[in-house]
């Protein structure tokens, strides 16, 4: 790529991230009004009514620069339709909750409708097993239809803390973008910049800046199927055809942390015998808390997992050039340790606990004066003490900033009665 192309995707990058922060800027107070707003439930513990327009930003930003600086192909009309009825869904879905085999059904619409006029679909699968290639022929569609379906809802359903979805896409989009700039993929290289720039700029009002401390947007259902749809159509797209970049395997190291945190959920519910779909507090973004992670750290060290996996996969693929049916393998055995420490959580919780009490008795005896102590009234061992006490009695329940301060100053008085003032 020369100087000059990339000044003009960077150039195209920063308008992107323009016309999105334009858009949500505007959305927002329309969507206050009338009613777009994900509210504080049992489930949802963030404090007044955060508007859902992420999702619907970012695709007004990306309609605007097919139409306006891309050709209409016909990859880009199949593009715009499919991602229009997924938006539309979505939509409705924030404002109404729908049932699960409506939003299915649009969806699998929307997918046919690519597939149709769009051209993108999984013909072959590699050599998976090292017995030859495996070509799909007339199952293609319907193995592209759920592979689509499973892309679209494990972004989807790993969107439960702030930054994570749009966080997860925007790592794959600079990957896919940073493989597309070495081949002949311009439109996909297109769209992979201008879908960088609007999630940067989403992610900007979804995370604390300018001093603002809880997110202002959120993406919505109709944001993170948009996210899961896009992110789909990219990498099938470059593992397929004659000009693939990488086989179809690695497809499956690229998206591996939400594909491994939703097919163990999904399984686990299963076999508590509750529908795969019900919403519950079992993902890995909320176990994380549970042990004592804040936030943030919990939002790092899931994005760095999936970087790490990724790659893993890139580098068994592209540099090491390792057979698919040992990736494939590496995967699955990836799978089931990831599974066996899902099915062993609150174990893992016991021990993380014990770890826990270790460090704070450490912490407690390194407190010799009244300086230090009135200098961490607030430390996180105390923060995480409080939420094991707390999961005793419910192991679903979330702490609100309220009750960690009350819980955190009953703590300090308590050590502050109990600390010999020096002479």
């Amino acid at each position: 790529m020369t100087n000059f192309e990339q000044s003009r995707f960077v150039l195209l990058m920063s308008n992107a991230f323009l016309i999105t922060t334009v858009c949500l800027l505007l959305l927002r107070p329309v969507a206050l009004k009338i009613g777009l707003t994900d509210k504080p439930s049992a489930r949802k513990k963030h404090n007044g009514e955060i508007p859902l327009i992420g999702g619907l930003a970012i695709y007004l930003c990306m309609v605007y620069f097919i139409l306006v600086e891309s050709k209409l192909t016909a990859i880009n009309i199949g593009f715009l339709t499919a991602s229009t009825l997924i938006i539309a869904t979505g939509l409705i879905d924030d404002f109404k909750n729908l049932d699960f085999k409506l939003r299915f059904f649009a969806e699998i619409v929307a997918i046919l409708i690519m597939i149709k006029w769009g051209g993108v679909e999984i013909t072959s699968l590699g050599n998976l097993f090292g017995l030859g290639e495996i070509k799909l022929g007339l199952l293609s569609t319907p193995f592209t239809v759920f592979a689509i379906l499973g892309g679209i809802n494990a972004i989807n359903m790993i969107d439960g803390i702030d930054g994570l979805a749009g966080g997860t896409s925007l790592i794959l989009y600079f990957i896919l973008g940073l493989l597309f700039v070495t081949t002949h993929y311009t439109n996909l290289l297109f769209l992979c910049t201008v879908l960088a720039g609007a999630t940067i700029a989403f992610l900007f009002f979804n995370l604390p800046t300018l001093g603002r401390k809880k997110a202002s947007i959120y993406l919505g259902d109709a944001g993170s199927m948009m996210l899961g749809f896009t992110i789909s159509l990219l990498i099938i797209s470059a593992s397929q055809g004659d000009h693939k970049i990488f086989h179809p395997v690695t497809a499956l190291w690229l998206i591996a942390s939400p594909l491994l945190d939703t097919l163990t959920i999904m399984m686990q519910r299963i076999n508590y015998g509750r529908s795969p779909f019900a919403p519950d507090r079992e993902h890995l973004h909320h176990l994380l808390p549970i042990i004592g992670y804040g936030r943030y750290a919990t939002l790092g060290i899931i994005l760095v997992f999936l970087l790490l996996l990724a790659i893993t996969g890139l580098t068994l693929d592209l540099v090491l050039h390792a057979p698919e049916w040992l990736m494939f393998s590496l995967f699955i055995i990836v799978f089931i340790g990831y599974r066996f420490i899902f099915s062993h959580t609150w174990k893992m919780l016991k021990v993380a606990r014990y770890l826990q009490n270790n460090t704070t008795d450490i912490l407690r005896r390194t407190s010799n004066s009244r300086r230090l102590l009135y200098n961490r009234p607030l430390a996180m061992t105390e923060k995480r003490l409080y939420r094991k006490r707390r999961i005793l009695s419910n192991r679903r329940y979330q702490p609100t900033a309220a009750d960690i301060k009350e819980f955190n100053e009953s703590i300090f008085n308590k050590s502050m009665n109990s600390i010999a003032l020096p002479d």
